[in-house]
């Protein structure tokens, strides 16, 4: 069977990290056919909400989604959930890797890997547990992840920005209603925004905050939908300083 995989990855620094990971899964799913989505190196809550994304919408459920982001330069260890229509989600519990998915998923649980005679990075022995895991080999699987194992999501803060400066945020819910007009700071800037439906009821030129693409049904039935800062026609990044992954967002009247 040919088995569609996810890795969510680094880019950049983290270029040779990123062929690391995408080789681990090749030896570890022979055949795979594998899509790569790469976030900025350590950044785990940009990786965390890939996951979420990746997991949880809509696709084949023989898929697997594998994150490799870690949090520092070290070893965590390797966990596996699993969605309810059986997508498989393998990666080191490291930072938020795991926070936005976790309570929709069976699991996680850590993962028995072979003892390869040191002690190595996590990715070392990844395409092992991957061969293991896909076979359902019996002793793969080990102790449950506890919940206070995994960091809970930043309220209010950016988690990602796309590639056209739109601010992906941690925000669930509007601040307010449709057409209020708000003071929205990340980091050392202010601007004032409008909550709105779409990127086209606001001018261009200004400063909106609605709903963004980053979304993923819960086993509740409702959709999980994160918001997103944007300029029409422009880049909210740049409106703030090309915040990192993670910096506060502060929403007032």
């Amino acid at each position: 069977m040919i088995r569609p995989v996810h890795v969510v990855t680094t880019q950049g620094d983290g270029e040779e990290a990123a062929g690391s990971t995408v080789r681990s899964v090749t030896l570890g799913v022979p055949g795979a056919v594998v899509d790569v989505t790469a976030v900025a190196p350590l950044d785990t809550l940009a990786a965390g909400m890939w996951v979420a994304r990746l997991a949880l919408a809509g696709g084949p459920p023989e898929r697997l989604i594998v994150h490799y982001v870690a949090a520092a330069d070290e070893d965590h260890d390797l966990c596996v959930g699993r969605t309810d229509s059986g997508v498989l989600v393998i990666g080191p519990n490291s930072g938020w890797s795991w926070s936005f998915a976790f309570d929709e998923l069976h699991g996680p649980c850590h993962v028995d890997v072979p003892e390869l005679g040191s002690r190595l990075h996590t990715r070392d022995v990844l395409h092992a547990a991957l061969a293991h895991l896909v076979a359902a080999h019996p002793h793969a699987i080990r102790a449950v992840v506890g919940r206070d194992q995994v960091p809970a999501v930043p309220e209010s803060a950016v988690a990602y920005t796309d590639r056209d400066g739109n601010l992906e945020t941690t925000i669930d819910r509007p601040p307010a209603e449709v057409g209020d007009r708000l003071t929205v700071r990340v980091g050392d800037v202010a601007a004032g925004a409008t909550v709105a439906r779409s990127r086209s009821a606001v001018a261009e030129g200004e400063l909106g905050l609605a709903a963004g693409p980053m979304s993923w049904p819960t086993r509740a039935g409702a959709e999980h939908r994160l918001l997103e800062l944007f300029v029409r026609g422009g880049s909210a990044a740049e409106r703030f300083g090309h915040p990192p992954s993670g910096a506060p967002v502060v929403i007032s009247a």
